[in-house]
């Protein structure tokens, strides 16, 4: 398994080449669209992160930028129907966060709008993901890598979830339902304890 690949970077754009080795190997890797214009300038050292997908016919190492956007391209590869080109596309139209987030709140409208991404696919990946995606990789402010994140959101959010969780709510529905209560009152977020109560209010409201 290649874990990452250093060296100095030949070729930019999605198919890009570094030469490692000194110069005495250059490999291709493609990466996604957000990734390729994050690269540096040819002709500087880069440090990207790879997967690598083996078929019969071909082996293809992708890159990326970030453990965090590398994750979230595993993540997607285990849903039924989504292959690497699908993943990849997923990632040029969205930060690895957003998607997350998505994922665990169930927006399946957002993921519909993405690259390769309809409908069913949508909810496919809300059904397959929605439990199983780190809440590290969700939250923007948690910062590091979400392969080994296994901290959830801080603050008065991170408060708030202990508590839902605490009472036996998934932490997905938890969040979920914080979420809309700040949005209904956004004043309600600057205590917990009535944040909390606000959440619970819609847990119990007509059509949940």
């Amino acid at each position: 398994m290649i874990a990452y690949v250093e060296g100095v970077l030949i070729q930019g754009g999605r198919e890009a080449v570094v030469a490692i080795g000194g110069g005495a190997v250059g490999l291709d890797l493609l990466l996604s669209e957000r990734g390729a214009g994050r690269l540096p300038q040819v002709g500087e050292p880069v440090k990207l992160w790879t997967h690598l997908a083996v078929r019969e016919d071909a082996w293809t190492l992708y890159g990326f930028v970030s453990r965090d956007e590398r994750a979230m391209f595993r993540l997607l590869l285990t849903v039924t129907g989504i292959g690497p080109k699908v993943a990849l596309g997923m990632l040029s139209g969205a930060e690895p966060a957003e998607i997350a987030r998505c994922l665990r709140l169930g927006d399946e409208k957002t993921l519909a709008r993405l690259p390769g991404i309809g409908k069913k696919s949508a909810a496919r990946l809300v059904v397959e993901l929605g439990q199983r995606v780190p809440v590290g990789l969700a939250d923007p402010t948690a910062g590091g890598d979400a392969a080994i994140a296994a901290v959830g959101p801080t603050g008065p959010l991170g408060d708030a979830l202990q508590i839902l969780c605490a009472m036996g709510l998934a932490p997905v529905l938890a969040e979920a339902l914080l979420l809309q209560a700040r949005r209904a009152r956004p004043e309600a977020a600057d205590d917990v304890q009535a944040w909390v109560r606000a959440a619970l209010g819609n847990l119990d409201a007509p059509g949940r």
